[in-house]
């Protein structure tokens, strides 16, 4: 998969999700977090636990800038296994409230929201807000009227799956 690269930072994920490490390993592999990303949730889960494991304690005390993969991969190592489709299903929510937020930062953001259809295996469900895919609602007369029903649901698509990501 060859996933479009963002910079995700670890605030803005908190906000909307509870990330696994093979979660967190998908973001690390897939260039979605941002540098250092990876130490701000060790930090975060080093707060919240009375019992750390030495690797989640070592993540935390990393320097921003560090190489963080090994031990997000051995934090994920005692995890147990998590379907494939369900991470894909996360960071496909991640990526798109983030591009959506950030829309102002993209010269052409439905042309995004096409490189990210394509990249995680054209989702049928983000498929009613790709600008190139046939539309099931009548023509309302000119490009920018279509265009802003597809940011109407690309909004709802966001806001819809927020309920699905606040808990593990």
């Amino acid at each position: 998969m060859d996933l479009i690269k963002l910079s995700i930072p670890s605030a803005f994920i908190n906000e909307r999700a509870v990330l696994t490490w093979r979660e967190t390993l998908f973001g690390i592999e897939n260039e979605l977090l941002a540098s250092g990303a990876a130490v701000d949730l060790a930090v975060d889960k080093v707060a919240t636990r009375d019992d750390v494991a030495s690797a989640l304690l070592e993540l935390a005390g990393l320097e921003k800038g560090e190489a963080t993969q090994a031990l997000v991969e051995q934090l994920a190592s005692t995890e147990p296994d998590q379907d494939a489709g369900k991470i894909q299903s996360k960071w496909l929510y991640l990526v798109l409230a983030w591009i959506f937020e950030h829309r102002e930062n993209y010269p052409d953001p439905l042309q995004t929201v096409e490189e990210v259809y394509a990249d995680f295996g054209h989702p049928e469900r983000i498929a009613d807000f790709v600008r190139y895919m046939p539309m099931n609602e009548p023509d309302l007369g000119s490009r920018e009227l279509n265009e802003q029903r597809l940011y109407e649901k690309w909004k709802r698509y966001v806001d819809d799956e927020a309920a699905n990501y606040l808990s593990p």
